[in-house]
């Protein structure tokens, strides 16, 4: 029997071998772990702190659970399950592009364009808080001011130094009521008189918008101007807000519903309210290409129903998680609590498309059990 034939060998610059490519990747920033401030003094040992802190609680309880116990305000599943599975980091770029703002666990470092943001020029110090998802960051109209939000809804005012200006608490807060955090916050430009150098806007989860001017330099301060709340349009709350400063229209997002005879921007939950330079200093625009009509008057009490029953259903409520708006400012695109997206004209919020998440190419690639998920 003949003996079988071997192969050829393939020689080094055979194109059947295996080329290897390595890749070299440039690391222009490395954040270390932070470490946590323990302020001096503080020291949690001792009969003295001991006894000190059983009093303190017990006393935090009665006052929250029995003096003062109210009703407490649900936010939307959706909402809450999608915050919660943020990172606790933050990039926020300034409306310029020059500058970004790097929130970390207990700092914000600011950061310039010039050297593609490598290096610190501002870092602002703030306390560790217990839900870093649920902060904010926005930065003024000028890029010379930066509001950070924690979750509690306090809001800190601070310069491209990092130096905190100011602290503006909120108005009112229940301990581990997420809904006082803010869900908006926007810098205003403000002409009506040189003491003051914006307007800044904070609305929190529950629909209660307040209004504060805001003076930096020698004289720096904030003074609170006017409060609106949305509950009206909103009974459940609000999701987010952003601002159009080319038609001074304040863009609010919350949960879809199911009432009768409105636009459908309002059905899925959209609306757009004129800055006003007075009072009542927003007004809803219901104007342009999806008009709104009128509910005949024999179903008011179904509405009234509609609306308190509509998150009851049995299942998920959808609702406008973020909202961005495109360069030229025509278009608004919204994402949905359901991975939904929509596209709207400004200012006539008439709809210009829409994709569930199932019609987005490639929307289970990275993670086709993403429904479920709790990353």
């Amino acid at each position: 029997m003949a003996a079988p034939e071997s192969a050829p060998a393939l020689s080094p610059g055979s194109a059947d071998e295996e080329e290897t490519i390595l890749y070299d990747l440039l690391v222009n920033t490395e954040w270390p772990p932070e470490t946590e401030v323990q302020l001096r003094g503080n020291r949690k040992h001792g009969a003295s702190f001991i006894i000190t802190k059983a009093i303190r609680d017990h006393l935090l309880f009665l006052r929250q659970y029995i003096w003062y116990s109210p009703a407490p305000f649900l936010l939307p599943d959706g909402l809450v399950r999608l915050v919660n599975k943020q990172i606790n980091w933050h990039l926020v770029l300034a409306n310029n592009g020059k500058l970004l703002a790097a929130v970390q666990d207990q700092c914000v470092e600011i950061r310039s364009a010039k050297d593609d943001f490598t290096s610190i020029i501002g870092k602002c110090q703030v306390p560790k808080d217990p839900k870093p998802q649920w902060r904010r960051v926005a930065w003024s109209y000028d890029c010379t001011l930066l509001a950070y939000a924690e979750s509690t809804g306090t809001v800190r005012v601070f310069d491209l130094m990092g130096s905190e200006l100011f602290v503006i608490a909120p108005a009112s807060v229940f301990a581990g009521d997420l809904s006082y955090a803010i869900a908006g916050l926007v810098f205003l430009e403000y002409k009506a008189s040189a003491q003051w150098s914006a307007e800044l806007l904070v609305i929190n989860y529950r629909g209660e918008l307040r209004s504060y001017l805001v003076s930096v330099g020698t004289n720096q301060s904030y003074q609170e101007s006017h409060s609106f709340s949305f509950s009206g349009h909103y009974p459940h709350g609000i999701n987010t807000a952003i601002y159009h400063p080319g038609h001074r229209l304040l863009l609010v997002g919350g949960c879809e519903t199911a009432e009768l005879g409105i636009s459908k921007a309002a059905s899925c939950g959209l609306s757009a309210w004129r800055v006003l330079s007075g009072s009542p200093y927003y007004k809803q625009v219901t104007n342009g290409g999806d008009r709104v009509t009128e509910v005949p008057k024999t179903l008011g009490l179904l509405k009234l129903l509609s609306v308190k029953l509509s998150p009851r259903l049995g299942q998920e409520q959808d609702g406008i998680f973020k909202m961005g708006l495109s360069p030229d400012g025509s278009l608004l695109a919204a994402i949905h609590f359901s991975g939904k997206l929509s596209i709207w004209a400004i200012p006539s919020l008439k709809q210009q498309g829409v994709w569930r998440q199932d019609e987005q190419p490639g929307y289970n690639e990275l993670n086709p059990d993403w429904r479920l998920s709790p990353e």
